[in-house]
């Protein structure tokens, strides 16, 4: 008995060892464009690395496509909010390439300012952050300029996506295929779309920020996503749901001042409450749709009914398409704040 206690003491004692020669295993490699670092080129740090190792760039410009198919984190030595010579630009070498392409699991991607170029080939041909068939990624505090896709999700699950600023291109973040994703406090502006979901399921959407764009948001056949708290402004299409795109809750979101604020087509059973519309046109509604919960509905631009009891409740409904019987049976009154 006594030795076979000291045999699974040694066993315990061998298998600590091996978790701390695998964490203090870790490394940390520089890049820099003015000497003093352990390499010049990103790509060459990320050929070198091993899984778990870090990657820190200094400021500087760094033209290369990067192919990233190791778990490590890739972190800006400065944040992106820094004066302009004191940033860490990434431009892409091969403008039809994209500018990072990340094939692994738990990848680490912060404080970039990734610039692409428009291809003029294909509207998808060129990304600045592409994720293809990865999990527990984390992309967060980079800008995005000039891509064809700003960040770009395919068959990829389970990443998070926080505080991004994209612009100036066709597509700002596209999830395809792709589930159980967090975007939280990214900005999307002057991009042909915003925010593109395509056949992607239980994405979770909050506090962004879609503005300028063709269309805001677009849900595309994808089904139970969260939408919360987002900001949808001065876009000619601010939210589109269509093609058999249902069961997705859209709540306590500002659509203000966009073209026609939301628009579902070909799509049914999805749940629309507590948002705040003030638009060219609030709503067109094709479909079946919950345009209250069961306890409130929106405050919209053009409500006149009245609130005898001062519950907040408006006494008559507001009716988004009286042939499909899509009816805000409790809208807020004017004068309740929807929750923004």
């Amino acid at each position: 008995m006594k030795g076979k206690s000291i045999q699974i003491i040694c066993i315990i004692f061998l298998l600590v060892l091996g978790a701390t020669v695998t964490q203090s295993g870790a490394a940390v490699l520089t890049v820099g464009i003015n000497g003093g670092e352990n390499y010049s080129f990103i790509q060459d740090a990320v050929n070198n690395a091993q899984n778990g190792d870090t990657i820190v760039v200094s400021p500087g410009i760094y033209i290369e496509n990067i192919n990233v198919n190791k778990e490590i984190a890739i972190i800006s030595k400065t944040d992106v909010s820094g004066d302009m010579t004191n940033r860490t630009y990434v431009i892409g070498a091969v403008p039809a390439n994209d500018v990072f392409s990340i094939k692994s699991n738990n990848v680490r991607i912060t404080g970039f300012h990734i610039l692409g170029g428009p291809s003029g080939i294909d509207a998808y041909q060129e990304v600045g952050l592409y994720l293809e068939g990865v999990q527990n990624c984390s992309l967060s505090n980079n800008t995005l300029m000039l891509n064809d896709v700003g960040i770009d999700l395919n068959n990829s699950h389970r990443n998070l996506l926080d505080n991004n600023q994209i612009c100036l291109g066709s597509t700002g973040i596209v999830l395809s295929r792709s589930n159980e994703n967090k975007l939280s406090n990214n900005l999307v502006e002057t991009n042909d779309e915003g925010i593109l979901l395509d056949n992607s399921t239980n994405n979770t959407l909050m506090n962004n920020t879609a503005e300028s764009n063709d269309v805001g948001v677009l849900l595309d056949a994808s089904i139970t996503n969260m939408l919360g708290y987002n900001s949808i402004s001065r876009n000619s299409y601010g939210v589109i749901i269509e093609n058999m795109a249902g069961s997705n809750i859209l709540t306590n979101n500002s659509l203000y001042m966009n073209g026609l604020g939301m628009h579902l087509k070909g799509s049914t059973g999805n749940m629309i409450s507590l948002n705040k519309f003030f638009n060219l046109v609030d709503a067109v509604d094709e479909g079946t749709n919950s345009w209250n919960s069961s306890s409130a509905g929106n405050k919209w631009k053009n409500y006149n009914g009245t609130d005898a009891d001062g519950n907040g409740i408006g006494d008559t409904p507001y009716v988004v398409n009286q042939t499909t019987g899509s009816i805000d049976y409790m809208p807020l009154a004017n004068n309740v704040s929807s929750g923004k």
